[in-house]
C-alpha cells in the first residue's frame, strides 16, 4: 500500500515541477522548447541526485524517472496546444 502512495507522490511531484519549471522558461522561449528544456534540466537534477543514493540509486532513478515519463507526453500536448493557441492569436 505503502509503494502505491509513494507513486502517486512521484507521479504527482513529477507533474507539478515540469510544469511549474516549463511555465517559467516559456517566458523565455517558445512553448515546445520550454517543455522539452524543463524535462531535460529535471530529470538531470532528479538524475543526479538519484544516483547519489547508493546502493538504491537505481531504484530511486526508477522511482522518480517513469513519472517523469508518463508526464512528459502531457507536457508536450499542453505546448503543443500554447503554441497553436499563439499562432491564432
Amino acid at each position: 500500500m505503502m509503494d502505491v502512495v509513494a507513486g502517486i507522490f512521484a507521479l504527482a511531484y513529477s507533474g507539478l515541477v515540469l510544469f511549474l519549471l516549463a511555465n517559467s522558461l516559456r517566458r523565455l522561449m517558445p512553448p515546445m522548447r520550454a517543455a522539452l528544456t524543463a524535462f531535460g534540466l529535471s530529470v538531470a537534477v532528479h538524475g543526479a541526485t538519484t544516483l547519489m543514493a547508493g546502493p538504491q540509486a537505481m531504484a530511486a532513478l526508477a522511482f522518480w524517472g517513469i513519472p517523469h515519463l508518463l508526464v512528459l507526453p502531457l507536457l508536450l500536448l499542453s505546448a503543443r496546444r500554447q503554441h497553436r493557441a499563439a499562432e491564432m492569436r
